[in-house]
């Protein structure tokens, strides 16, 4: 799997899990400590993260790191 692909997969499974959980975008960059920008990126798919954010990511989303990257 390439990265570009990774990072669709991520930004499609971020989104969802947020509208499901029912979080605003702001709500969500403020609950995991980070920028309104670098989400919005990580949404359209063109923004490689750290592992710590998506380890915030994924403890706000309650979903697993690895849940988010399938």
């Amino acid at each position: 799997m390439d990265t570009r692909t990774l990072r669709q997969q991520l930004a499609e499974n971020v989104k969802l899990a947020r509208e499901r959980g029912g979080l605003s975008k702001s709500r969500l960059c403020l609950m995991a400590g980070i920028s309104r920008p670098i989400l919005d990126g990580i949404e359209r798919g063109d923004q490689n993260i750290k592992l710590n954010t998506l380890c915030r990511l994924s403890v706000v989303l309650e979903k697993e790191p690895w849940e988010l990257l399938r």
